[in-house]
C-alpha cells in the first residue's frame, strides 16, 4: 500500500483483493472455509456500474471518494483490484501521517461461486461474479477489522451483504522540499520543465534564468518570457505576467496597437472630369 500526503490531499494507491489466491480461513454459518475470486470478476462488477463509493470505515456518511467524479479510480488487472483514492478528508490525512491506517475493505454480494469440502474440514470456496457495493479505508478505530455477513433489503429482496478486510502495511510519504540551491543545471531544467507541463500540456521549456522561464506554446506557436518562484519548495509560475519574446536573445515584444485604415475614397466631380476632358481634346 503506498500513502502520499501532497498538498492538503492523500493519494492511497494499493489493491483491495488478490484474484486467484486464497485467503486466510475463514468462518460463516456453514463453517470454515477458504476463498479466491476468479479473474474478470470485479472487471466485470465494475462494469455493471456506473459508481462505487470509497468510505470510512463502512460508514456511508463518511464518503471519501466514489469512482463517478474521478475522485477515485477501481481496476482489475492481473494482480487484482486496485484502488487508487484521492480525497482531502483531515481525518484520513493526519491519520495517514500518523501510519494509523490499517487496510482496505469492500462490501459485496456474492452471485455465483462453487464449494469444495475437504478432508481437513476446510472448504475451498470460488468466487464467479459478484455485485460490487462499495470501498472501505480502515483506520485505527475499527478495531476488530473484521470479514463478515449481514443480511440487508435490495430492490425488495433480501441479500446476503459479505464484507472483506485486507490489512497493508503503510508507506506513508510526505514530498521532500525543493531545494533549488543545492540542484545542478540540468536537474533544475528537469523541475521546471515538468512543472510547466503540469501548468500547460502543449509547451516546453526553452530556457531559464533565476527568475523567469522561456517556454514555448505549441498551440500558439509563441515564446513566452513567464516568472516564477518557489515557496516552501514548491514551483509556481506567475502566468498573469507572462510576456511574449523573441528567440535569440528572448527580447520583449512590445504590441503595437493598428491604426484604423482610412477607407474613404474621394467621390469623382464629373463637371472638372468632362472639362479637362474637352481641354485635352482641344489642344490636340
Amino acid at each position: 500500500m503506498k500513502i502520499e500526503v501532497r498538498n492538503g490531499k492523500v493519494v492511497l494507491d494499493g489493491y483491495v483483493n488478490a484474484v486467484e489466491r486464497f485467503s486466510k480461513p475463514l468462518i460463516d454459518s456453514s463453517g470454515k472455509f477458504i476463498e479466491r475470486v476468479m479473474p474478470g470478476v470485479f472487471k466485470r462488477a465494475l462494469e455493471r456500474t456506473d459508481d462505487v463509493p470509497i468510505l470510512l470505515d463502512h460508514e456511508d456518511d463518511k464518503k471519501l471518494a466514489s469512482t463517478k467524479d474521478g475522485t477515485a479510480k477501481l481496476y482489475e488487472d492481473n494482480i487484482g483490484l486496485r484502488a487508487i483514492v484521492e480525497t482531502e478528508d483531515a481525518t484520513v490525512i493526519e491519520k495517514a501521517k500518523k501510519g494509523l491506517l490499517r487496510g482496505w475493505s469492500f462490501r459485496m454480494i456474492c452471485n455465483k461461486q462453487d464449494r469444495i469440502p475437504k478432508d481437513n474440514g476446510i472448504t475451498e470456496r470460488t468466487i464467479r461474479d459478484l455485485d460490487l457495493l462499495e470501498v472501505s479505508v480502515i483506520d485505527d478505530k475499527k478495531i476488530p477489522a473484521y470479514n463478515g455477513t449481514s443480511i440487508e433489503m435490495r430492490d425488495n429482496e433480501s441479500k446476503l451483504i459479505e464484507c472483506r478486510f485486507e490489512e497493508f502495511q503503510t508507506d506513508t510519504k510526505e514530498p521532500k522540499k525543493t531545494d533549488f540551491s543545492t540542484m545542478t543545471a540540468s536537474q533544475k531544467r528537469e523541475l521546471l520543465s515538468v512543472e510547466l507541463r503540469k501548468n500547460i500540456r502543449d509547451s516546453y521549456l526553452e530556457d531559464y534564468d533565476n527568475n523567469c522561464i522561456y517556454a514555448n506554446i505549441e498551440s500558439e506557436r509563441t515564446t513566452y518570457k513567464i516568472p516564477y518562484s518557489i515557496v516552501n519548495g514548491e514551483v509556481s509560475f506567475d502566468m498573469t505576467k507572462k510576456v511574449k519574446v523573441v528567440r535569440g536573445g528572448y527580447q520583449e515584444v512590445r504590441e503595437v496597437p493598428m491604426q484604423q485604415a482610412n477607407n474613404s475614397v474621394e467621390k469623382i466631380n464629373n463637371n472638372t472630369y468632362y472639362e479637362r476632358l474637352k481641354k485635352l481634346r482641344e489642344e490636340n
